[in-house]
């Protein structure tokens, strides 16, 4: 059975919600929430549902150069956010997949 999470939201609704966290974020900034996570430096992330990538910026800085993010979200605009975020921060260490599910990545060896 088709959940609702089988396509992508309208643009415009995409748009809105991110308004919504852009506003959240600023009072309440993201990183205040990932460094209760414990992520450290040489980690590697998934972001799953990134949306438009709120969180993107203070992952990176966490996992340093040496680790690596990934932002995966079903819709193209989210895949097209994280890219910008990426390009104009520099971050190097971030990579964006559009998906509805798979990853593409390897499981990492136990």
């Amino acid at each position: 059975m088709p959940t609702v999470m089988d396509k992508p939201k309208p643009n415009l609704g995409f748009k809105l919600m991110s308004l919504v966290f852009g506003i959240r974020d600023f009072f309440s900034p993201r990183m205040n929430v990932l460094k209760e996570v414990g992520i450290k430096e040489g980690f590697c992330v998934l972001d799953y549902g990134c949306g438009p990538g709120g969180y993107i910026i203070g992952i990176a800085e966490l996992v340093g150069k040496s680790g690596k993010v990934y932002a995966l979200d079903i819709h193209p605009l989210a895949v097209q956010s994280v890219q910008t975020i990426a390009s104009k921060k520099r971050l190097t260490n971030v990579e964006a997949i559009c998906s509805d599910c798979k990853t593409g990545l390897r499981r990492p060896a136990a």
